[in-house]
């Protein structure tokens, strides 16, 4: 820097050299003296002094407006310093008054514009946090008005603000499917708003419901309370619709006046409520005029719910106005309306075990109608394959019935437990229910086989005495009969019964072979048999030719007759216990069967021949 002084010095100096030989040469050739050379000299020194001086006066200014636009700014930066709430600055050490003033200025023009932002930002929270408040009824987030906002302060506000906001879509959404349920019981009751509030909630727009936490409880009661309403008229209803049934039931009414009644009366809108009470004033009035059906008909329903509750006949018969006949009053029919309530409110209170009672129930009737058909000799017809799906709905009945037994004896057991007392079906305890109804059937299982047997020995006794009948169902055509008729026809003679079978015109073409004609043969003499096989057999007609095998055939038939009446005739004795009469005829009888001469006739003899 002093280089520069020096170089700046050495150039004055010369430029002022030059400047004053060239004032002179020119003051010279002008003419002026010495005297005024020296006083225009002195003039020129001064002008160069006062230059000299005005410029050093500008620069003082300017130093001295630098400094004060420097303090300026520092103050201006410790205002917003302050108010913005951000360090202190502080600035380096060595910067010029200029650069100092330009970072002071830079720091300030920062920093206002980090307020402006903030202030920008702070009326739209705070208007958008008004908006939300004056919706919800909230107070406002407070921030002190004239004063500039925080990092912090903002961010809270933000946050404060997102929170209303999600408050209000909760709420709004909370508004929105109260309303709708809030309409839909309106259109259910058929009901018009009455109150400022329900014509707001209804009629208004949504977005100008106020979602004010007292609103939404109110909202949230008037809901409450239609649904209570809406209950209570349904209850009613209920209770309406069962009365008119029962006083349906008890007058008799068709089902096509019911029918005409019941179209169009769903819900619980007044005037189907008032329909319905009409009906009921209708048929109590009705009721007294048929005092006697009314009673009547509560101990059909009585009946029914005793049959539901498996109540005994001791249960029954400590109802003593049951049979009362003679004097019909409406005391009488209070008096069974209360029975019927009381048996009714006790199914409902066992409602669970009276069910799975009644499972059990119904699965071993279908047990009994398995047991049933199975004894039916027509079960045989089979036609859609009848006999698979029966046996597997019996099977499936099978693996139930025992699964279900033990699952009512669990609960039963377990409610008894609980209550500390016994559950009865029909008066006893229903493991004691169980056995007695699989002891009675088997009781009618034995009774059933011994019936069967004593039908069977009467059956083989006639026979033994008097012959088999023959039965003769209508002739139906054998699975294979042709339908066209052959050009040949071949009849095999088998004891009597014809069977045709086509041939060709080669004769080496058959549409059954003699095996399976043999066989439609032996079917159709089963088909005209008896239901039980007569002890005297006869010989099939293949055995005409006298074969050892047909005498042995034979032989072995008559023997196995034998045995038969024996056993058969044995049996009979044992029962009737008259031995020495039925072994004499036993001994007749067999001597009979042995002194009968060898015939040979088809269960279906053929015109002119003569049954044995």
């Amino acid at each position: 820097m002093s280089f520069n002084k020096e170089k700046v010095k050495k150039e004055l100096i010369q430029s002022l050299e030059v400047a004053m030989c060239k004032l002179h040469r020119i003051w010279s050739e002008i003419g002026i003296c010495e005297s005024q050379r020296q006083e225009r000299s002195g003039t020129v020194m001064l002008h160069l002094r006062n230059l000299l001086d005005e410029m050093v006066q500008e620069e003082e200014t300017l130093k001295n407006s630098i400094s004060q636009r420097t303090e300026k700014y520092r103050r201006e930066l410790d205002i917003l310093t302050e108010e913005m709430s951000v360090p202190e600055y502080k600035a380096k050490v060595g910067l010029s008054m200029l650069q100092l003033e330009k970072d002071l200025k830079l720091r300030c023009e920062t920093l206002a514009a980090d307020k402006r932002e903030r202030l920008q930002v702070l009326q739209t929270l705070k208007d958008e946090d008004q908006k939300l408040c004056d919706l919800m009824c909230l107070t406002p987030y407070y921030i002190p008005t004239g004063t500039t906002p925080s990092a912090e302060q903002l961010e809270a506000l933000k946050k404060h603000v997102n929170s209303l906001k999600t408050e209000k879509t909760k709420r709004f959404t909370d508004f929105v499917n109260i309303k709708k349920g809030i309409v839909v019981l309106f259109q259910e009751m058929d009901r018009t708003p009455e109150s400022d509030f329900e014509r707001d909630v209804i009629c208004e727009e949504d977005d100008t419901f106020q979602l004010s936490e007292d609103n939404l409880k109110s909202l949230k009661l008037l809901k409450t309370e239609l649904e209570e309403l809406l209950e209570d008229l349904k209850q009613e209803s209920v209770k309406l619709w069962e009365r008119i049934h029962v006083l349906w039931d008890r007058l008799g009414l068709a089902s096509d006046d019911r029918s005409t009644f019941s179209e169009g009366k769903e819900g619980v809108k007044p005037n189907v409520m008032q329909a319905l009470k009409e009906e009921v004033t209708r048929c109590e009035k009705l009721k007294y005029e048929h005092m006697q059906r009314f009673v009547e008909g509560a101990r059909r329903e009585l009946v029914e719910w005793w049959d539901k509750c498996y109540c005994s006949q001791q249960q029954r018969a400590a109802f003593k106005h049951f049979h009362i006949t003679d004097n019909y009053t409406e005391e009488l029919l209070g008096i069974h309306d209360q029975e019927v309530a009381k048996v009714r409110q006790m199914y409902d209170n066992h409602r669970q075990l009276y069910e799975n009672v009644a499972r059990w129930e119904e699965l071993f009737k279908q047990m009994l109608e398995f047991e049933r058909k199975a004894c039916d000799p027509n079960r045989f017809n089979n036609r859609g394959g009848n006999l698979l799906q029966e046996e597997k709905a019996r099977k499936k009945l099978l693996k139930e019935l025992p699964k279900v037994e033990e699952e009512v004896k669990d609960n039963i057991a377990a409610w008894e437990k609980t209550h500390e007392q016994q559950f009865l079906v029909e008066g006893e305890r229903f493991m004691d229910y169980i056995e007695s109804r699989w002891t009675r059937y088997q009781k009618e299982k034995i009774k059933e086989k011994e019936d069967r047997n004593k039908a069977k020995a009467k059956l083989m006794e006639e026979e033994v005495f008097y012959g088999s009948k023959p039965n003769t169902p209508a002739k139906r055509r054998f699975l294979g009969t042709p339908s066209k008729t052959p050009s040949k026809m071949r009849k095999l003679n088998d004891g009597g019964v014809s069977v045709q079978m086509s041939l060709n015109s080669k004769g080496n073409d058959t549409t059954r072979t003699p095996r399976s004609c043999s066989r439609i043969a032996s079917c159709s003499r089963i088909q005209h048999s008896t239901v039980f096989a007569s002890p005297y057999r006869k010989p099939p007609a293949s055995t005409s030719k006298l074969t050892p095998a047909g005498i042995q055939s034979g032989k072995a038939s008559r023997r196995r007759s034998n045995r038969i009446a024996r056993k058969v005739l044995s049996e009979k004795n044992v029962q009737d216990n008259h031995g020495t009469t039925n072994d004499t005829m036993f001994s007749h009888t067999t001597r009979e069967i042995r002194s009968r001469p060898y015939c040979r006739s088809s269960i279906l003899p053929s015109p002119g021949k003569k049954v044995c």
